[in-house]
């Protein structure tokens, strides 16, 4: 008797369910339906009011940069060319100190070429007093010769000093060169022109270039990140270029917690050198880089970098006021009409699912950012429609946020709910919990309908 009420238990819960199912999704919803999106062509679309004003998650009408938290300066040591590297005295991740070596160059080579200088310097001064020596004996010869003798003699004594000029021109190159060496040899160690962390070491063999460099570039030996606040690297579009200016305030956005922000101003654009397009690097009210564009990079000095990590991503916007709490209803002038008479009103959603005139009692005007405080005649919950020429007062209208029904060409209305939307709390499936039971606590044992048994009981 005990498994055939389990078993009558079981159907009653299963014929439950489905009843509630049924409850949920189509009696309760045919008697509550009230927003209803037309199909008509002429139909309007309308938005909720709290998400226009700022109750809501906001329209996403403000315009957001991509940004990468970066240090203050960064120094790039690059080697000279020719030059190889003896040994290197810092690691990546090490933090240094202005005037604290980097590393040092080797000098073996300079040192050959400085001994070698020496050497033709010796040469060249033995080849003058050579020189000199015959001069004086040709001199002598001279005296002596005849007057064909003398005219050889003579070009030869020119071809001498001539010589000397020669190797005394020699001598102070060699000499130039030899301070030239002996300085570099004795420059041999780099030290560090700023004090911060050692970001990266790269390869000697690809890292010949200028001494010391600030733009970026693959041929740095070793990179150095100043120590202290942070700023902001962001990415902006040719095509919004005018929208940011040295000296403009911003706001920044943390991009995993809505609640963090930061305050700084933009304090350099860089227009001379154009970046490379990458993914997410600029974004713009949900739209992307336009193809064929080009993008450049700005700068955000923080007020504040507490909180922020290096190579942090974030989010950027100007600041227009945007950021402070104001008490009351703010909406958007563009969707306000007023009338000769000084009245205000709004192309409201009425309960007809219609649009109609909405009288609204305006208050104090933003200028800076060209709102009104809505005093009266509008609530969080209301439905209004940008108010264009196609706007007339009596066209249907189609809800935005797609919580309504839809009504069809034929008038019949269909739930605007997907099966995306329908969820395990929907169908009242929580409420099966107090039966405390679930299909893997219940066996076939549990239930033996085995037909004797149940005959039986």
């Amino acid at each position: 008797m005990k498994k055939f009420i389990i078993a009558i238990l079981v159907l009653a819960i299963l014929g439950g369910g489905g009843y509630g199912v049924y409850h949920y999704f189509f009696e309760n919803k045919a008697g509550s339906q009230e927003r209803v999106s037309s199909t008509d062509e002429n139909a309007v679309y309308v938005d909720l009011v709290s998400t226009i004003t700022g109750y809501g998650a906001g329209t996403g009408l403000i315009e957001r940069f991509g940004g990468e938290i970066c240090p203050q300066a960064t120094l790039e040591v690059k080697l000279e060319n020719d030059r190889t590297v003896k040994k290197c005295y810092v690691e990546e991740g090490d933090e240094v100190k202005e005037g604290e070596r980097l590393f040092i160059y080797d000098t073996r080579e300079d040192e050959d070429k400085l001994a070698q200088a020496e050497i033709d310097i010796e040469k060249a001064n033995a080849d003058i007093e050579l020189a000199k020596q015959s001069i004086a004996q040709l001199e002598k010869d001279k005296q002596s010769a005849d007057q064909d003798d003398q005219l050889m003699i003579t070009t030869n004594i020119m071809t001498a000093q001539n010589e000397i000029k020669q190797y005394e021109y020699d001598i102070k190159s060699k000499q130039l060169e030899m301070e030239q060496l002996k300085e570099t040899i004795n420059n041999a160690t780099v030290t560090a022109e700023m004090g911060g962390i050692i970001q990266k070491i790269s390869d000697k063999e690809d890292s010949a270039s200028d001494y010391y460099g600030s733009s970026s570039s693959d041929a740095a030996y070793i990179t150095i990140l100043a120590i202290g606040d942070f700023r902001v690297k962001g990415s902006i579009n040719e095509q919004n270029l005018n929208s940011l200016e040295e000296g403009t305030d911003m706001i920044v956005h943390s991009r995993v917690d809505d609640t963090l922000t930061w305050t700084g101003t933009v304090s350099e654009i860089d227009t001379d050198d154009k970046e490379e397009e990458e993914e997410n690097n600029y974004y713009y009210s949900g739209m992307g880089n336009e193809s064929g564009s080009s993008n450049y990079t700005f700068y955000v000095e923080l007020d504040d970098s507490t909180g922020l990590i290096l190579g942090q991503h974030v989010y950027m916007e100007a600041d227009d006021g945007q950021s402070e709490k104001k008490d009351g209803m703010w909406l958007e002038e563009y969707y306000i009409m007023q009338e000769e008479d000084g009245s205000s009103y709004v192309w409201m959603a009425n309960s007809s699912n219609k649009i109609e005139k909405h009288a609204v009692t305006l208050g104090e005007y933003d200028e800076e950012l060209m709102e009104y405080e809505i005093l009266d005649g509008l609530a969080p919950e209301d439905y209004i429609a940008y108010p264009m020429d196609t706007v007339t007062e009596g066209a249907p209208v189609i809800y935005n946020d797609f919580t309504a029904g839809v009504e069809g060409a034929d008038g019949a209305l269909s739930d605007g709910m997907g099966t995306d939307d329908m969820g395990m709390d929907d169908m009242g499936m929580d409420d099966m919990d107090m039966y405390d039971m679930s299909m893997d606590d219940m066996s076939y044992d549990d239930i033996d309908m085995d037909d004797e048994e149940v005959y039986e009981e």
